[in-house]
């Protein structure tokens, strides 16, 4: 069985900046490794917090990685790298980055919520809304604590840490997915995956996997310090490079 290569050289670049000069589409996974590499704060999710002490603890964030309107270098490179291409994006995080990078809204899909949107801690009624005027209060008054006009619960960010995830603002953006994924049965499609690990793998890295399988002209391009390998099935159609996404991105922009 021969070991998948997975170095980083000028050769690889050209491979890969090749393929996605030639692809009709392009399909853009973006994991938590992509915010590392862009040098943004990791959300502790998992963290527990009381009713009083969740919004102050979670404004710094929102503010910092929702609302602020300063786009890491990172995201501004890959809104170069796709610019002109026909492509769609799936998103695992929950900031507001790629909203304030160049690229189009409606070729977006944040998989996993969004921090400027609110939802009842139970969802009761799988409804969210803008947050906007319950930040406000809050940063008016911290012991302020919203809660569901339905039933009373706290309200929380809508961003996915488990079953009572409200997924109703999404769901246009993951029927436009498949879409994107089912029209390009007949074209070249570069599937290109930044930095997703297995916190989540069934949400991009194995879907990705499959697509691969199943499309004919479909190249994965996978660059992941961590975990750059590919199946064993998609070694062909596969390009894996196990390189800081920081260090491969501005090259393949360069290259376009």
């Amino acid at each position: 069985m021969t070991k998948t290569d997975t170095s980083w050289n000028t050769e690889k670049l050209e491979q890969i900046a090749a393929v996605l000069r030639e692809a009709d589409q392009i399909l853009v996974g973006i994991g938590g490794g992509f915010n590392q590499a862009a040098g943004v704060k990791e959300l502790p999710l998992d963290k527990k917090l009381a009713g009083d002490q969740y919004w102050p603890f979670w404004m710094p964030y929102i503010k910092e990685q929702r609302l602020n309107k300063e786009v890491p270098e990172l995201y501004k490179q890959l809104a170069e790298l796709l610019k002109g291409k026909d492509y769609f994006i799936i998103d695992s995080n929950p900031d507001g980055f790629l909203y304030y990078s160049g690229l189009e809204l409606a070729r977006i899909y944040k998989a996993q919520g969004d921090m400027a949107r609110v939802q009842c801690s139970k969802n009761c009624q799988n409804h969210s809304w803008i947050g906007k005027q319950f930040f406000s209060k809050v940063e008016e008054d911290p012991s302020f604590v919203p809660v569901c006009p339905h039933c009373g619960a706290p309200l929380v960010m809508n961003v996915y840490t488990g079953s009572k995830f409200c997924d109703e603002p999404y769901q246009e953006k993951n029927s436009a997915y498949f879409r994107f994924i089912n029209g390009s049965a007949r074209n070249k499609l570069a599937i290109l995956e930044l930095g997703v690990g297995y916190t989540m793998p069934e949400l991009i890295r194995f879907p990705f996997e499959q697509i691969v399988m199943n499309h004919k002209q479909a190249t994965l391009i996978r660059i992941n310090t961590m975990h750059p390998l590919c199946v064993e099935e998609n070694r062909s159609k596969a390009i894996c490079a196990g390189v800081n996404i920081g260090e491969a991105l501005p090259a393949l922009a360069a290259h376009k």
